[in-house]
């Protein structure tokens, strides 16, 4: 029987079971007890590849993670949806390991926010394994061209200079690529692809770009030098072309018109737009890691090449700039030339209706690597879209000498330096128990119901730091069950951090987490004696390294509810409710193992079973509220969950075969 009737939201940790109930349910299996373990949790062989020959941060999704925008130039990230697993694949731009995911998982979306990778992959499940890669075939058809002789908007509008050489008519494909000879100092950049990690340190396509990167300074020389560019990447819909120009520093230019650009590249189009790779690679002007060197023209503003030189003179300043969508041949559904300009000069870059813009709209820093031997300008664009990821064109510039050009930001990093960190919160899943154990309860799954969410900092070298979050709801329940779980991995042996986040109230309507004591065993924590006394808490415990750990060392929690005070218990023992087939703590008293409903035996290490094919108590993998609405409304109390969820049935008959996603 029920002891009180508490008042609930209309999300709620449900009441407690009464003995009477309905016998309508399903039946006994007819063995001794039900074999299966009603586990919603697949061991799945993920392998990711995105053939990028340099590490991706990612996350793996149960549901599209990001949608186009309303243009459809891009993609933006779908608030309020939480990975199922994150981590970051090698040097090579792939990833391969066994990892835990919900067992409805058929398809999943594999997500990243670096600037170099595409951005959404799908990877469909094949026994158990689910396998991504965003390798496309190296003799992808050409766009069918309807006529020839196409030319930049640049050139033809604003009268940009072709003078680096000659390029196709059809993509604007430069002939005119740097090659090192040998001699001298190599102004390509061998190894741009290292440069990407340097990127994702600055660029996210899912962020603005930090302010302090923002620059509208042009590239000061203190001394004569030799330039070149390594172009990286773009991420865009567009057929942008770009081009450079140069001016004595003490005669910043007024406008566009008091400039005179050289083309670089007439089409900046690499085919790895994320939103559709196979249609943009058709209209790529450009291969990642292609190298152009720059020239000086001392007559340039009388229009002849005379006293053409790969040096420029000290003093003066380099800037570049970039025309969307000027290129003839473009994408389908992303036609016409765009007046928008983006210019590292300040004042220079104009909008679609040719009005300058007062913001930046280009992003530069030096980055260095000692042992990586990099020591390279990374220069980059926003285009006519604007999402302030300032990723859409970016390319690397060398000067010889290497230092040559100053006054911008730097990120350097030191041998041995750590990597960089991401946090990401991952969703886990829901919890729920019967409370009446070893009695059977009424099935409505309901008396004690916890959400799990983790949280952990990682980098390319492991895991720095780890939180699990337990998130409680109202309920109905009239006994008192205390809530705590057990701890493995390296987080056992870890200094914990323990706070609890109580639900808003009219006097605190932004509450945030502070510092809680629990009880602690060994590796038992005793995070609440009774989830009432903060009925909707979320209860959070951290573990921070020294070092990072591996993946395979994360902690591992294994939540169950208990109670002290039941009269027919042994004194200093309790009454603990397991997943089925997990052991209880040492403090679990034992006399109640094969009792009533239960059909434990503890010689065989066999616990929290039952005949029937309803368990004690569930995890459901990937499970939100939204998902749990039915259990965790108070009108539903004491209805069993087969008739909330009448997948349910097939899916417990089936020992898991059938209806997987029965909850979802």
């Amino acid at each position: 029987m029920k002891r009180a009737v508490y008042a609930l939201s209309a999300l709620t940790l449900l009441g407690s079971c009464v003995e009477s109930a309905s016998d309508d349910g399903p039946k006994t299996t007819g063995a001794e007890f039900n074999e299966f373990d009603f586990t919603t949790v697949t061991p799945t062989t993920l392998s990711v590849d995105y053939g990028s020959q340099a590490e991706v941060y990612f996350e793996v999704y149960d549901a599209e993670p990001v949608k186009p925008n309303a243009e459809g130039t891009a993609y933006v990230k779908v608030e309020d949806i939480e990975p199922l697993y994150a981590g970051y694949t090698d040097a090579q731009g792939r990833f391969s390991a066994k990892v835990d995911l919900p067992a409805y998982l058929g398809k999943a979306y594999i997500y990243t926010p670096n600037v170099h990778a595409r951005t959404l992959l799908t990877a469909e499940k094949n026994g158990t394994a689910l396998t991504a890669s965003a390798s496309m075939p190296e003799t992808a058809a050409a766009a069918a061209v309807t006529r020839a002789g196409y030319e930049s908007a640049a050139v033809t509008g604003d009268g940009w200079k072709t003078w680096l050489g000659s390029y196709d008519k059809t993509y604007g494909r430069i002939n005119y690529e740097y090659k090192y000879s040998g001699k001298g100092m190599n102004l390509k950049e061998e190894n741009w692809q290292r440069l990407y990690t340097a990127a994702n340190k600055v660029f996210d396509t899912n962020k603005a770009c930090p302010e302090e990167y923002r620059s509208s300074s042009d590239l000061y020389l203190e001394e004569p030098a030799e330039v070149a560019i390594t172009f990286l990447m773009s991420n865009t819909c567009w057929n942008c072309s770009m081009g450079y120009y140069y001016y004595d520093a003490s005669e910043h230019p007024a406008s566009l018109e008091d400039i005179h650009p050289v083309m670089i590249f007439p089409n900046t189009q690499d085919g790895y737009w994320s939103n559709d790779p196979n249609k943009a690679r058709k209209y790529r002007g450009v291969e990642r890691g292609t190298a152009v060197q720059l020239m000086f023209y001392p007559k340039i503003a009388e229009n002849s090449m005379e006293g053409a030189t790969t040096t420029f003179p000290k003093g003066y300043r380099i800037g570049f700039v970039l025309a969307t969508n000027a290129w003839g041949n473009r994408l389908p559904g992303f036609t016409g030339a765009k007046m928008y300009r983006a210019a590292t000069s300040s004042g220079l870059s104009v909008n679609d209706k040719g009005v300058a813009y007062k913001q930046p709209r280009t992003a530069v820093y030096r980055y260095t690597n000692s042992s990586l031997g990099l020591n390279s300008v990374i220069c980059s664009f926003e285009d006519y879209t604007t999402d302030e990821n300032f990723s859409d064109v970016i390319f690397t510039m060398k000067s010889n000498p290497v230092d040559a050009v100053v006054d911008i930001p730097s990120v350097d990093e030191k041998p041995g330096a750590d990597d960089t960190k991401r946090e990401v919160r991952l969703l886990k899943g829901i919890y729920a128990f019967e409370d009446l154990w070893p009695s059977r309860g009424d099935y409505d799954m309901n008396d004690v119901m916890v959400k799990l969410d983790y949280v952990k900092t990682l980098g390319n070298k492991g895991i720095y730091e780890e939180s699990y979050l337990f998130k409680t709801f109202n309920n109905l329940a009239g006994l008192e069950n205390g809530l705590a779980f057990t701890l493995g991995g390296a987080a056992a042996s870890a200094d914990l951090e323990f706070s609890i986040l109580r639900p808003a109230t009219k006097d605190e309507p932004s509450p945030e987490y502070e510092p809680y004591a629990v009880g602690r065993d060994g590796s038992v924590i005793l995070l609440t004696p009774n989830v009432k006394q903060d009925m909707g808490a979320t209860y959070k415990v951290t573990a921070k390294y020294a070092s990072p750990i591996a993946e395979e060392k994360a902690a591992v929690v294994k939540p169950f509810i208990y109670r002290t005070d039941d009269e027919d218990l042994t004194p200093g023992l309790r009454k603990e409710v397991h997943l089925p087939f997990e052991a209880p703590t040492a403090k679990a008293d034992p006399k109640f193992f094969g009792t009533s409903d239960d059909k434990s035996d503890p010689a065989s290490g066999r616990y929290y079973v039952r005949a029937e094919s309803y368990p004690f108590a569930f995890f459901l993998s990937g499970a939100t509220e939204v998902n749990l609405a039915k259990l965790l409304d108070p009108t539903n109390e004491k209805t069993p969950i087969d008739r909330l969820y009448p997948a349910y049935s097939g899916w417990a008959a089936s020992n898991g075969a059938d209806n997987a996603d029965w909850y979802k």
